[in-house]
This record gives C-alpha cells, sequence and structure tokens, in this order.
C-alpha cells in the first residue's frame, strides 16, 4: 500500500527483511519500529511504500514450487514459508538444517521493480544473528536500484554497528535516537519534515502503519517504550533508555481503531514492563475495553512481570479477554534472582498464578519463561524451576541464552564462550548456545528442553 508522494517530498521505501535461521515463526512478530517509522514519515509529508520480505500471504510465493509455504495458525499467528538454504560454517556442525524465512527472491524483484524509483530506502533489524537475511535483501535491492542510497536500522543495527556497517552492504547504519532523525532525513533529502514535534516524546508518536501490511490478522500494541528495571542479560536499557508510557486515551483508542476499521479481534503487546505503573495509563484503557469493546483477545509474548499480577489486576485481566499470558520468572535461585534484576521471587510466581486461577485463567493460558544457559548457570538449577512451574499448574518454557553486545552479562558470556561472539553475530544465535560448557552441554541443554515439554503435557 502507498501513499502518493508530495511535490518536492521525498519517496521512501521501507523494508522488512527476511529471517535466516534454523526455525522462525510468527509468533505475533511485526517490524514495529519500521511501521512506526512509517507512520511519521507519511504525518510529515513523504511519500511511503512498504515491503515485507516476510510476509506469509504472499501469493507468488506460496505457490512457487522451490517454496515451503507458509501456514495459518490460531490467533492470526503462522508459519513463514521458507527456503532451504547451506549452512554457514558457523553451523555446520549443528544437526539441523537453515532456511530463508519469508517471500520468494523474485517476488521481492518484482515488487521493487513495480514501484517508482525511490530517493532513500530504510531497512530494518531484528535478531543480530540474522543478518544474512539483510546481506540478501540488500544485495536484492541493489540490483533493482544499485544508485539509492540504503539506511539501516533496528536492533542489529544499534547492537552491532562496526559488524552492520562492514557486513551488509548498506550505505548507512543509523543509530541516532528518533528525536535527531528529521535533521538526518533533512540532510539528505533537502526536505524538512512537518511533524517534527511527534518524533521527540514517546506519547506524541502517531500508532504504527500496520495498514502497511498485505493483510492484518493480529495488531501490535506498545503503551509503553522502555524498562526501570535493569537485567543483566537483557538489551531493553540500550536499545530504550528512558522510561516513558502512552495515555489511557491513546491506548484505547489505537485498539479501537484497528478493531473496528479492520476488524481485529487479536491484539499483541510489545512492552517489556506491561503491567508497571500501569495504574493511570493501561488499566484504565483496559476497564473500557472490557465494557465497550468485548470479545477481543490479548497475548503477551514478550512476558509480564510477575509482582504486578495481583489478584484484582488478573480478574481485569481476564476481563478484557488476556488469552495468552507469558509470565517472566527466569529462575527460582533467590541469589540469582537478586542479581538478574531483583523483580521477582520464587512466593511472588506461586501467589501470581494463584490469583490467575482465582481469575479465570486455564493452565494453558499460563506459560512461564525460565532463562536456561547462562554463565554462572547449572542444568539441576533449570530442572529445578521446571519442577516449581510444573507443580503450580502452569506451563514451563525454556528460553535458551542468547548473549548480547553491550548488556551486563555479554563479557562474562565472552569470557566463558569458546566461540568468537564479539566477531561473528551467528554465535549468537540461541539455537546454537554459544556458553556450552562441560558442566552445562548441548545435551544439558536438550535435556531440559524435553522436561519442560513433559512439564506442559501433565499439566494440559
Amino acid at each position: 500500500m502507498a501513499l502518493m508522494s508530495m511535490p518536492n517530498a521525498p519517496f521512501i521505501l521501507l523494508v522488512n527483511p527476511w529471517i535466516t535461521d534454523f526455525a522462525a515463526y510468527d509468533y505475533w512478530a511485526k517490524p514495529l519500529g519500521l511501521l512506526l517509522l512509517g507512520s511519521l514519515l507519511r504525518a510529515g509529508g513523504c511519500g511511503v511504500f512498504f515491503i515485507d520480505c516476510v510476509d506469509r500471504h504472499d501469493a507468488f510465493t506460496n505457490q512457487h514450487p522451490e517454496v515451503i509455504p507458509g501456514l495459518a495458525r490460531k490467533y492470526g499467528t503462522g508459519k513463514y514459508p521458507k527456503m532451504l538454504l547451506p549452512k554457514p560454517e558457523a553451523y555446520a556442525k549443528i544437526p539441523r538444517r537453515y532456511y530463508r524465512h519469508g517471500i520468494h527472491p523474485e517476488s521481492l524483484r518484482r515488487k521493487l521493480k513495480a514501484i517508482e524509483k525511490p530517493d532513500l530506502i530504510w531497512v530494518t533489524s531484528m535478531m543480530t544473528y540474522w543478518y544474512p537475511g539483510i546481506q540478501q535483501t540488500i544485495a536484492v535491492i541493489r540490483e533493482v536500484f544499485p544508485d539509492i542510497p540504503i539506511w539501516l536500522g533496528g536492533i542489529y543495527a544499534q547492537l552491532c554497528p562496526q559488524h552492520a556497517r562492514g557486513t551488509t552492504g548498506a550505505t548507512e547504519v543509523v543509530t541516532l535516537p528518533l528525536s535527531e532523525l528529521p535533521d538526518k532525513i533533512a540532510a539528505a533529502t533537502g526536505f524538512s519534515l512537518s511533524n517534527r514535534d511527534e518524533w521527540t516524546r514517546f506519547e506524541l508518536l502517531p500508532s504504527p502503519a500496520l495498514e502497511l501490511l498485505s493483510k492484518v490478522t493480529y495488531a501490535t500494541v506498545l503503551t509503553g517504550w522502555g524498562c526501570m528495571f535493569k537485567c543483566p542479560y537483557c538489551a531493553s536499557g540500550i536499545l530504550q533508555p528512558t522510561w516513558q508510557r502512552r495515555g489511557a486515551e491513546a491506548i484505547f483508542e489505537e485498539i479501537c481503531r484497528w478493531h473496528r476499521e479492520y476488524g481485529v479481534v487479536d491484539f499483541a503487546f510489545y512492552d517489556d514492563a506491561l503491567l508497571i505503573e500501569a495504574e493511570s495509563s493501561l488499566e484504565p484503557a483496559l476497564r473500557r475495553i472490557s465494557e465497550e469493546l468485548p470479545g477481543l483477545r490479548f497475548h503477551t509474548p514478550n512476558a509480564v512481570h510477575i509482582r504486578a499480577l495481583t489478584p484484582d489486576c488478573c480478574r481485569l485481566l481476564h476481563a478484557c479477554g488476556f488469552t495468552t499470558m507469558r509470565l517472566g520468572l527466569d529462575t527460582t535461585q533467590p541469589n540469582k534472582q537478586r542479581d538478574w534484576g531483583d523483580k521477582v521471587k520464587t512466593e511472588m510466581f506461586v501467589s501470581a498464578v494463584e490469583h490467575l486461577f482465582g481469575a479465570g485463567f486455564s493452565s494453558d493460558q499460563i506459560g512461564v519463561y525460565l532463562l536456561c544457559g547462562l554463565p554462572g548457570q547449572s542444568p539441576k538449577e533449570v530442572a529445578e524451576a521446571i519442577q516449581v512451574v510444573k507443580e503450580t499448574g502452569a506451563l514451563p518454557y525454556i528460553a535458551e541464552y542468547s548473549p548480547i553486545p553491550g548488556t551486563k552479562m555479554w563479557q562474562s558470556a565472552v569470557a566463558l564462550s569458546q566461540f568468537d561472539l564479539a566477531g561473528e553475530p551467528l554465535y549468537h544465535n540461541n539455537t546454537f548456545f554459544a556458553c556450552r560448557r562441560p558442566d552445562f552441554s548441548y545435551e544439558d541443554l536438550l535435556q531440559l528442553k524435553d522436561l519442560a515439554r513433559q512439564a506442559r503435557r501433565h499439566n494440559q
């Protein structure tokens, strides 16, 4: 979907690149930052076009004989179409197949050739170890538009800027804060955006331009930026250093818009701290939703903070239609709970699950993330945590540790790992398990994942 560019206004192409990995799933995954950028650029007077290289609904791709087609699952999620790729040398010993997830390359070429020549191309990025997909995306873009500047932003660009500059083929790697981008765009295009104030504060931002997607099967919502907790394994504080929240009216109106204009029923919250200090923002919005918009479903794939799950909060969540509850327990070891952010205690977790059950949630709605394979952690600790979760009736899910540059735990991971974490982001892949060691082997990881699956089957 495109908006006609204004006279003298730049026409900007936004691209969500391919994912290259052993497995990938559209678990309410959308490039929220890029779509927000699309809204800001359009509101500021620019022409915008969006190409989604991981579009699950691309007809050309799903009918192509070289492609394993995508599949729709419940609540708007689904499997991406994918094509088998040779494994990078770093993954040579991993006994799994490696894929490019998303549209067929020829479909991308056709989309690029069908649009007017852009003045600027902006590509986003997610996981650091998905960078081969960015390389491949930019290579195809260069075939069609060899002389157009390509800016790369997003998470990988922010965390690994030097690597991105040296490997992706982008003209420039952009790591500036949002408030400084209007000046950069003006310097590059000669065009002054008419909405510069909107770029300066979170509460002034428009809704992400989900309408640019080929099909809206769910909506992603962000009610706050950043997180007040400083967990040593998490990059939230690096990517969003300040903690900001939106007002209740803005939250309600955004959800209302997607439901009434596009028939959206499923909403996924992207917040890192959704329920923290929500009394004047999220909670009033949810009370209105429970009264005025019955029948919606809400999902929390990023996990909520357990300390916020009071009986009243749980009743409100259930009344509004929260369907997929994910809790961030991480560990049941008191010393590690303190060292890993001091945001939860085991007794607090047990009470929270009781409150959820008391509010009407069922076992299959309550999933609990447990970190696995961190420096200093033992397999026994993870097994004990799985048992604790199992005994509450909730469902344990293993979250394999992925070393993230710039976090407090990064240097410990670099010192512990036998692999070049600093030089090769492919080793950040949680499937690869770069922090394996004699006392926590790859086989230990697989056994713990199986133990968690057994516990889920027991409680479902």
